[in-house]
């Protein structure tokens, strides 16, 4: 197991014993830099990022559950080796004779490993032991002097360190968690909807799936997204308040919001998009007015 938490340091290109912050600032930046859409020239250069971005998302996931349960990063003693954010074409290359001084330090830190994980199993052991002791002694302690103290009272002040860490380590896994579920909108990087979203199911070009839901992207960027009720998608219009109606524009709206609700126009004329016989007005950029007609209804606040 020491062995796999030191490949997933090495794919996340960081040296053990590092924060859980900035763990989490490397994993984003990866996630960045083999974004798959950036080697669309070359196919097999996307395959290989392709790969590699499920290998850092695993990586970051394993390392995030240990933090979830420990409440820290498993540490490790083994040197790290070149860190994976090298460029594609060096990646390919490899070195076929590995200096011996590398092979005797892995050997050691191999055969060190078992020893330091015993050493840390029964260290966290007799702390666990220890709080439990003291809990129970604090608890009937309560239930002698105050017997009118609700038993719910207790569950409250078990660790409120662990029930952040849970929370927080839920939203970054994808799991529901209604209190800070957090949301993508349009103009978010990939690297924030992969962290928001999950993994996709498939990507082509500048689209990424969510089963029968779609993320539209132009220059690194979400530009619309469809959304399927089998598929729901963490997305809102804006966000840091509440959505007036996401599912309508009006007047002030931008291109890229009309994109998102209205959908690509019939016809894109500059500052006037046509949906059948019905027309979108815009002014810098921003809706101005419109004509409806009843065959081509749109989606707008009246």
């Amino acid at each position: 197991m020491k062995k796999e938490y030191i490949k997933y340091y090495r794919i996340l290109g960081v040296e053990p014993g590092v924060s859980w912050v900035q763990l989490r600032k490397a994993y984003k930046g990866l996630v960045n830099t083999w974004h798959p859409d950036r080697f669309q020239q070359d196919p097999r250069q996307k395959h290989l990022a392709e790969k590699r971005t499920m290998e850092i998302i695993q990586s970051y996931q394993e390392l995030a559950e240990y933090y979830k349960e420990f409440g820290v990063l498993p540490h490790v003693t083994k040197p790290m080796g070149i860190p994976v954010t090298e460029d594609l074409s060096s990646q390919r290359s490899s070195d076929p004779s590995p200096a011996p001084k590398n092979q005797d330090t892995e050997v050691c830190a191999t055969d060190a490993t078992p020893r330091q994980a015993h050493k840390d199993r029964q260290d966290k052991l007799y702390v666990r032991i220890m709080a439990t002791t003291a809990l129970a002694g604090i608890a009937y302690l309560v239930w002698q002097v105050m017997p009118s103290v609700q038993s719910d009272d207790m569950s409250q002040r078990n660790s409120p360190k662990e029930q952040t860490v849970d929370k927080k380590i839920s939203a970054e896994s994808g799991q529901h968690v209604p209190a800070e579920t957090k949301f993508f909108t349009v103009g978010t990087p990939p690297g924030e909807v992969y962290d928001i979203q999950g993994v996709p199911t498939k990507t082509e070009q500048d689209v990424w799936y969510y089963g029968n839901s779609k993320v539209y992207f132009q220059n690194g960027k979400v530009l619309r997204w469809d959304e399927q009720p089998g598929n729901p998608l963490k997305a809102k219009l804006t966000l840091g308040g509440e959505e007036t109606n996401p599912k309508l524009f009006g007047e002030g709206s931008s291109k890229e919001e009309v994109l998102a609700i209205q959908g690509k126009p019939d016809r894109d004329a500059g500052n006037v998009w046509e949906y059948g016989v019905s027309r979108v007005y815009f002014d810098n950029n921003r809706v101005k007015r419109w004509d409806e007609s009843p065959f081509n209804p749109l989606k707008v606040r009246h």
